[in-house]
């Protein structure tokens, strides 16, 4: 963002003639329109007083002359500052002998919105004008808009009761305080607390206009709230594991007592496309074919012709080097387990047609399975799916979204959410994050049976419901990009949504998207797909800090992202992909609850939570006679300091 910043600057330098810039002690100062400027670049720690202190310059100038600044900047950011500019003389207050902030304290954090002014903040949180400002100095060079203030948290029963009274919740509810930490977020805390996020903004009037802040207290409604020392870690399986203490009925989710050396045994099946299977037919395979070893210990390799890989001296198809990967994720997880003492036959099975499933399901060691993983290609799913539920054997879906098999069969594990669950998911975190916020659905035309158009309109409903007072559609392409500045909110956020999933039309919405962001504070909702489009940078992701719900995220800040880093590169000489990361979390969770809980573990698994390298597993049944499918999703965003965060866990 600095080096965006200069460079943009530098330009205006050479290309506009109003300006002019001369050199004074140790910094040029340059001339827009007839107003002269410096620049300075932020430092760690320093705010908006801190700096209009040093320059002699008004906030409210400041603001002026960098639209879209808050009090708190991030190191690095390079502003405008005015010369000339005197601060507005300092609001003398009388205040007790106590001049510094109050220590030890609470604070709600509330950001201020037009028309706003000292009396009505005080008045709405119960303090008075003078406590205001001594808890926000920065206030003697007056109120801006946009503005963070700390408000002190009152430990009194009216002070309850005034929010209760304002919010309607009854006097007879209770709640417990809690304090936001970083990178907490509204719906990461309703899926912490159980309760929805709706709940929370009543209970905390702030956040219906703002998110969440670092360091502020909120109250959790205290019926709904789980206990976060309910969680703890277990030594049994590995320290990656989190147990919950739950209540269970008699029998069931019982741990196997004692030393478990029972050995099991697990199937793979995979695509890796090796010479000759995929011609090979039922009659022509046998058992000695079916049940042959196959060893990919080492790393593949592309050739010059980029149609194969390397292995071991093999040939290996461009198709399946994911799968390749997968499997060496698998690797590391059994690894993993057997020092932590598990016994594990791993059978690996080469999959890529019909014929080679159908002569699997005919060996007696097939049967014999306690779980099967794969096959990953959903149209070869149905025969295994069939012969797992009547020889109850657990299969799981390691991959990817399609298919619905596991409305009818309860030996299924879909590991990815289906995309009616994502798109619905999308809508609703769409409806109560952005519903008090500007947003804007761009119109794309003959888009109506996308995903993207989809989750367009469903979400258009979800907003309506809510009463969402800015909402506004908008068409690019027969309104130009010159009029949307009247539907912009200056100070907040913008909200946009392309329902389109055509490269061409997203490529030209996301063209006047960044240019609309170097003015205004831009948010685009998207699907994961928008990602994926060739033709965009990934740097545009970040100018108009896109967000979309996703089931993966690897935060290489976790030890366990770090181990597993680590182990692949010592085992494998290479850097793990997002099919190693699954292919280590699909193999480590199921197997895990395996050992700990036995054969049959499928009702223990939406009370099995566990830390995984990219996902976040919550699987639930999706019907009374079905199987069960993963209901986590991350909410990821592109910020413009080009970090990619997670802000938080949705799902039901």
């Amino acid at each position: 963002m600095k080096l965006f910043l200069s460079f943009y600057l530098l330009c205006l330098f050479f290309l506009n003639p109003l300006i002019g810039f001369s050199q004074t002690e140790d910094q040029k100062v340059f001339e827009i329109s007839g107003v002269k400027y410096v620049l300075h670049t932020v430092k760690k720690n320093e705010t908006t007083f801190s700096i209009c202190q040093k320059y002699k310059v008004a906030q409210t100038e400041l603001q002026k002359a960098n639209s879209g600044i808050s009090t708190v900047l991030q190191a690095g950011t390079t502003l405008k500052i005015p010369v000339g500019k005197v601060a507005a003389e300092p609001v003398k207050v009388e205040v007790k002998p106590q001049t510094q902030t109050p220590s030890n304290e609470e604070y709600y954090f509330h950001k201020v919105a037009k028309n706003q002014t000292l009396f009505s903040i005080a008045k709405q949180y119960g303090i008075t004008e003078k406590e205001l400002i001594l808890y926000n100095p920065e206030l003697s060079a007056g109120l801006i808009v946009g503005q963070v203030l700390k408000i002190p948290v009152r430990n009194t029963t009216d002070r309850d009761q005034e929010i209760n009274r304002k919010t309607g919740v009854s006097d007879n509810q209770s709640f417990t305080k809690y304090k936001v930490e970083s990178g907490e977020t509204l719906y990461s805390l309703s899926a912490r607390f159980g309760v929805e996020a709706s709940e929370l903004k009543k209970a905390n009037p702030a956040l219906l206009s703002r998110s969440l802040q670092a360091g502020e207290t909120i109250l959790i409604p205290q019926q709904a709230e789980k206990s976060k020392g309910n969680i703890s870690p277990s030594a049994e399986v590995s320290s990656i594991f989190v147990e919950k203490k739950v209540e269970s009925e008699p029998g069931i989710c019982q741990p196997i007592a004692g030393k478990n050396n029972q050995k099991y045994k697990v199937g793979l099946l995979l695509p890796l496309y090796l010479p000759g299977n995929e011609q090979a037919d039922a009659v022509s395979m046998n058992k000695a074919q079916l049940m042959s070893k196959i060893s990919l210990n080492t790393p593949t390799v592309r050739n010059s012709a980029d149609t194969t890989s390397v292995v071991n001296g093999m040939n290996i198809d461009q198709r399946a080097v994911n799968f390749v990967e997968f499997y060496e994720g698998t690797l590391l997880a059994i690894d993993s387990l057997q020092r932590s003492g598990m016994n594990i036959e791993l059978f690996v099975f080469d999959v890529t047609n019909q014929q080679s499933i159908n002569s699997l399901l005919q060996l007696d060691e097939f049967r014999d399975l306690n779980l099967i993983v794969g096959p990953v290609l959903p149209d070869l799913q149905e025969n295994v799916a069939s012969f797992a539920a009547k020889n109850r054997i657990p299969m799981v879906s390691p991959l990817s979204p399609a298919g619905n098999l596991e409305q009818n069969n309860s030996y299924y594990f879909k590991v990815s959410p289906g995309k009616e669950y994502q798109i619905e998911q999308t809508a609703s975190y769409i409806a109560d994050e952005f519903s008090g916020k500007n947003f804007i659905l761009l119109q794309i035309p003959g888009e109506s049976a996308s995903p993207e158009a989809k989750l367009a309109q469903m979400s258009k409903e979800k907003l309506m419901a809510k009463a969402s007072k800015s909402f506004h559609e908008y068409n690019f392409q027969n309104q130009g990009v010159n009029t949307i500045n009247s539907i912009l909110d200056e100070n907040g956020e913008n909200i946009f949504f392309i329902p389109s999933d055509n490269e061409a039309q997203v490529t030209i919405a996301m063209t006047n998207l960044n240019a609309l962001a170097e003015k205004y504070n831009i948010v685009l909702m998207a699907t994961p797909a928008i990602s994926k489009l060739k033709s965009l940078q990934t740097e545009s992701f970040h100018r108009v800090r896109l967000r979309y719900l996703t089931p993966y995220f690897a935060d290489y800040n976790k030890p366990l992202v770090r181990r597993i880093v680590s182990e692949y590169r010592d085992y494998f000489s290479n850097e793990p992909s997002q099919f190693s990361f699954q292919g280590f979390d699909v193999s480590f969770y199921f197997l895990s609850a395996l050992y700990r809980y036995g054969r049959d573990f499928r009702s223990c698994l939406p009370d099995y939570p566990m830390a995984l390298t990219q996902m976040d597993f919550n699987f639930r049944k999706v019907a009374p006679m079905g199987g069960y499918m993963n209901h986590s999703l991350f909410v990821n965003s592109y910020e413009r300091n080009f970090d990619i965060l997670n802000f938080g866990v949705v799902g039901k």
